[in-house]
């Protein structure tokens, strides 16, 4: 007979230091088009005063022991009672969210900012150093991506308008560069690409054994597509930037033959090189529309895979890691995926994880990130 393995769930709750000690159940998420962690606590009484509300707040939490490690890194933004379990819910939410919340009251001239031109990198470093929140120790070494500098050809598609929030200018350099930008779990703010499946070795294994009943995949084509075609900056005189990729699958047949194929369109004003509306190469720097449109190709000319798996581990898991999903028999699938969201739980009945995962399409290489 195998060992009857007993477990001792434990969550530490801290507002500014302090241990509470009237946690009811807590709860959180990280996700990598989420952006910022959330989490929710319920206590007995509220452990601040009104107008305290954005508090610092940590969650540690795990199975066992020697599990116990941060789960929640961020601020309490909302206090509402709750009428059942009777108590007080405290809604937190990572710092990156006030990204979200700030934006330049006047418009902000990329040449003046970076006459020599800026890397992606480089510019979600300087649009994080401008949230108070964040304070300003950001930079390019900071984070993954491309290291095109960009900006050389049509500095003016680069310009930061006022209204426009720190959260919302991050996005749209992710869009034109196919990175993600989110925070994770301890308030590490990282970038990460996710295209079609990894093909590294999968950083975890989750088999039927690790899976809870909820656990549900799918597989489908109604996503698919077997063409890719992006759309850059207008040039007015030479038209817009354009880029293309042609793939072929068994049921659509081949992108190269128009009468046959179904585009997935693709858009961004950063994308500065590709052809011209002659088909030939407009020999300009940075992002190249060609290039983006053949990394698009793998991520659309698929068969879509995902699953929402909960699972009894506490394992330090989270967005950007690869999972071999081990479960053909019982979900169809059998195959390393992104995780995209991870979920957490601690009640009165004990620990829970949901994992959210992604695949399908071609292995792309890929360096999983820390969590």
């Amino acid at each position: 007979m195998p060992p009857l393995l007993v477990r001792q769930v434990t969550c530490e709750v801290r507002v500014n230091d302090v241990l509470l000690t009237d946690v009811i159940s807590a709860k959180g998420e990280v996700q990598v088009d989420g952006g910022w962690p959330t989490c929710s606590v319920v206590v007995r009484d509220s452990p601040v005063s009104a107008g305290a509300t954005d508090a610092h707040l940590t969650v540690d939490a795990g199975a066992t022991v020697t599990t116990l490690v941060t789960r929640f890194n961020g601020r309490l933004r909302k206090i509402k009672p709750t009428g059942f379990p009777r108590g007080i819910e405290l809604s937190c939410m990572g710092t990156l969210a006030y990204a979200n919340e700030w934006a330049p009251d006047l418009d902000l001239e990329f040449e003046d900012l970076f006459p020599d031109g800026a890397t992606d990198q480089e510019l979600v470093a300087h649009a994080l150093n401008m949230v108070p929140q964040l304070g300003s120790g950001f930079s390019a070494g900071d984070f993954s991506g491309r290291g095109v500098v960009l900006g050389l050809e049509m500095p003016e598609a680069f310009n930061w308008n006022k209204g426009t929030s720190a959260w919302s200018r991050i996005q749209e350099i992710d869009k034109a560069t196919l990175y993600r930008t989110y925070q994770t779990r301890d308030g590490s703010i990282k970038r990460v690409k996710m295209i079609g499946h990894p093909n590294s070795t999968p950083d975890f294994t989750l088999g039927p054994a690790d899976c809870l009943e909820g656990s549900v995949g799918s597989r489908d084509t109604e996503r698919t597509r077997n063409a890719a075609v992006v759309e850059g900056v207008n040039y007015a005189k030479d038209g817009p930037a354009r880029g293309f990729a042609y793939g072929a699958n068994a049921f659509q047949g081949s992108g190269d033959d128009p009468t046959t194929r179904y585009p997935s369109k693709y858009s961004s004003n950063l994308i500065e090189n590709g052809l011209d509306p002659d088909d030939d190469p407009l020999d300009n720097l940075g992002l190249d529309a060609m290039v983006i449109a053949a990394e698009i190709l793998p991520d659309v000319n698929k068969e879509f895979v995902e699953a929402t798996i909960p699972s009894w581990r506490d394992d330090v898991h989270g967005p950007g890691l690869t999972c071999l999903l081990d479960m053909l028999d019982r979900l169809k699938i059998g195959e390393p995926m992104w995780v995209v969201r991870y979920q957490w739980e601690v009640t009165e009945k004990g620990w829970i994880a949901t994992y959210g995962m992604t695949g399908g399409g071609l292995p792309q290489t890929y360096t999983p990130p820390e969590v």
